[in-house]
């Protein structure tokens, strides 16, 4: 199934629902115009009764069934011709009495022949972006307004972002689970690995993916909560179980959470349980030498960082303060 379970079980029922109240307004419709309207009432009934006829054709002789079929939709042709003119004489557009649909093209189904409908795509995408943690990211963070122009005043800084940035893009692309590895983004602060981390993680998701974005320190918080919060009688959902099932996991901001042995022991388990499943992970930190991410956590992470994840440097000046000083 595409995107995340819930979201789609959530948007599916939103069609249905959608569908049944166009359906309901159409009836009311009908109904208000008809009790107004008696020659109107007539002809819907006589519309009503198609179905019926059919039926009753059908049980004839074959050889007839078509020229009874025929016989009735002109019948048909010439209520419906009816019906619009009385219509038009009381100041009602003809399709007055049609089911308006949110969207005429799947009928607000959410798909056609079973091929899912754009409609229901972009509305599967925003529920992701939400789900993902990044609808208030969304807009302001993405490939298409990733300004490399703030590199250019260096040659090689340009062309070593170009290169991060035409890299990630691409993996953000070809996404696929199990085959794209995890990426590792180093770097201070304001170079754009939060901006590239959050447009990395909505071309995932557009690519029907499930996807969790979150800062390291909001993420272990989480961690702390399951294994120290929780009460044996709280039967909430758990906080992270997202965290493991997820087809990408966006980690922000690694290093700026407080430092305790639980949250060493968290992250340990969560890289090496997604590296075992397949599931990949993009995490950005300013830790930017193995001698840090030792002292910050142990051996095994940054082994883990360092060896199993596709690292790109982030070089540069703080693009934040470029900007606010442009804006001077």
């Amino acid at each position: 199934m595409p995107f995340n379970r819930s979201d789609y079980a959530a948007v599916k029922q939103e069609y249905e629902k959608k569908k049944k109240d166009a359906v309901t307004r159409s009836e009311e419709r009908t109904k208000a115009l008809c009790d107004k309207i008696p020659e109107l009432a007539s002809l819907c009934r006589q519309l009503a009764a198609t179905g019926p006829r059919i039926f009753e054709a059908a049980q004839g002789p074959e050889s007839e069934l078509e020229a009874k079929i025929a016989e009735i939709k002109k019948e048909n042709g010439l209520l419906i011709k009816r019906q619009k003119q009385i219509l038009e004489e009381n100041g009602y557009p003809e399709d007055w009495l049609d089911i308006k649909y949110e969207c005429e093209i799947c009928r607000d189904e959410g798909n056609i022949d079973g091929v899912m409908c754009v409609c229901m795509k972009k509305k599967l995408i925003s529920a992701g972006y939400k789900t993902a943690g990044i609808d208030g990211l969304a807009a302001t963070h993405s490939f298409e307004n990733f300004d490399l122009s703030y590199y250019r005043y260096d040659n090689d800084v340009y062309t070593k972002m170009k290169y991060a940035f035409d890299r990630i893009k691409g993996y953000a692309e070809g996404f696929r689970v199990g085959v794209s590895p995890s990426l590792l983004f180093l770097g201070g602060t304001g170079l754009g690995k939060t901006h590239l981390s959050v447009a990395a993680a909505k071309r995932v998701i557009e690519l029907e993916n499930y996807v969790i974005y979150g800062t390291a320190q909001n993420i272990f918080s989480d961690f702390e909560y399951e294994r120290f919060g929780r009460s044996f009688s709280d039967r909430s959902e758990s906080r992270t179980d997202k965290y493991f099932d997820c087809d990408l996991l966006v980690i922000d901001d690694l290093g700026t959470e407080i430092k305790t042995q639980a949250v060493t022991a968290f992250l340990y388990n969560l890289i090496n349980t997604r590296l075992g499943s397949g599931k990949p992970m993009i995490i950005s930190t300013n830790l930017t030498s193995p001698d840090a991410m030792i002292e910050r956590y142990d051996e095994r992470v940054a082994s883990r960082l360092l060896g199993e994840f596709l690292p790109y440097k982030f070089i540069g000046k703080d693009v934040r303060m470029l900007k606010l000083r442009q804006s001077k």
